[in-house]
């Protein structure tokens, strides 16, 4: 059986906010600037063993010598291309169709979550559903904005990992393992990865040929997520995901398991393709916002993957939504540096602001295997 289509938007683009009495229009950005009223919720740093296998391309260290793809500059062109002709500039999914993380506890009492779609009342999916009959959700939990309203739920202790998409209430109640009354959920598709150490990064094709994973390429949504904790600390280990507008239509590059690309050309990026900036290439000596930098670091180490099929070039961050506090992007002494006002174009993650100096056109593809 084949992954169905997925339905809904994959990212928001101008976006109206206001915060603080300020407004301002952006690229794929729903900003929620004040504390939040749930309960906190913890962050993680992606580590090698643990978070996937030591050898997946998760940690892939790309030797200077790493093949480059014979399509490599024409990839380059399109990707430089695809950054002007949507919105003019990339950008990095935070607040919007892009996940949280929320982190289980040993012994957290579990719930059922069911496998059903709201717009498809007969739709079932027995194999999906069996996945989902002791999740540890926590209180307060709550999908990312955006139609594709995506999350992440992972323990630790037992290593068990779980992805969910179009994920929403249904607006019953239910009992979780511990007797209490608790929102009743539903999502649409999505999956779990049973230990997440002996994972490589991506959810495997069933022997029934079920494709499970929210992702569009299959690739296990926490493998490329630039993690708040990461970014607090300003490094990121490991590669990252990046979405774009147009892909190519029916062939994919590991790690990928699959495609949703639209592109009817043998030239089209194909999902999965690996982008990286030469060893070569002295990053300190580009002028780079230090955000820009930070994501250049780890795009020159590891590579950035494309994941999925998005509005305009993007890469993922961890989503806030269900922490409590100020919010660890916008609020003041937050990732982006914003000011204690709230946030101000100067702290956009996009081309012009956080973004800004990123060096695209220095960008190469590595080779890889194509799949069809």
């Amino acid at each position: 059986m084949m992954r169905e289509s997925r339905k809904g938007g994959r990212l928001r683009v101008a976006a109206l906010f206001a915060c603080w009495g300020l407004f301002a229009t952006a690229v794929g950005l729903q900003i929620s600037c004040g504390a939040t009223t749930t309960p906190a919720r913890g962050t993680l740093t992606l580590s090698p063993g643990v978070e996937f296998t030591a050898s997946s391309y998760v940690y892939r260290k790309l030797a200077s010598n790493t093949a480059i793809d014979p399509k490599s500059n024409i990839w380059v062109g399109n990707l430089l291309a695809q950054i002007s002709e949507y919105y003019g500039s990339a950008t990095v999914n935070i607040d919007s169709y892009s996940p949280p993380i929320y982190i289980a506890a040993a012994g957290a009492p579990t719930v059922k979550v069911l496998a059903a779609r709201s717009y498809d009342p007969s739709w079932s999916m027995p194999a999906l559903q069996d996945l989902w009959l002791n999740v540890p959700l926590p209180a307060g939990f709550a999908p990312s904005a955006g139609t594709d309203e995506e999350a992440i739920v992972y323990q630790p202790s037992t290593g068990r990992y779980w992805e969910f998409w179009m994920m929403e209430r249904t607006g019953a109640t239910t009992l979780n393992s511990a007797g209490q009354t608790v929102p009743r959920w539903r999502a649409a598709w999505g999956g779990e990865i049973p230990l997440l150490s002996d994972n490589p990064g991506y959810f495997q094709t069933t022997p029934q040929g079920v494709k499970f994973g929210t992702a569009a390429t299959g690739l296990a949504l926490l493998g490329g997520l630039m993690t708040i904790a990461e970014q607090q600390h300003g490094v990121i280990n490991h590669a990252l995901f990046i979405a774009l507008p147009e892909t190519r239509l029916g062939a994919w590059e590991t790690p990928a398991q699959r495609t949703d690309g639209q592109v009817n050309d043998t030239n089209a990026i194909p999902q999965g393709a690996t982008f990286r900036i030469p060893a070569s290439v002295n990053l300190n000596a580009i002028d780079m916002d230090p955000y820009a930098r930070m994501l250049a670091r780890a795009a020159q180490t590891y590579g950035m993957v494309v994941r999925d099929t998005a509005g305009a070039v993007a890469f993922y961050a961890e989503n806030p939504v269900g922490m409590s506090g100020a919010n660890p992007y916008w609020g003041a002494g937050g990732i982006l540096g914003c000011p204690a006002i709230g946030p101000v174009p100067s702290c956009y993650p996009d081309s012009y602001n956080r973004l800004r100096g990123f060096p695209w056109s220095k960008l190469v593809a590595i080779k890889a295997p194509l799949e069809q």
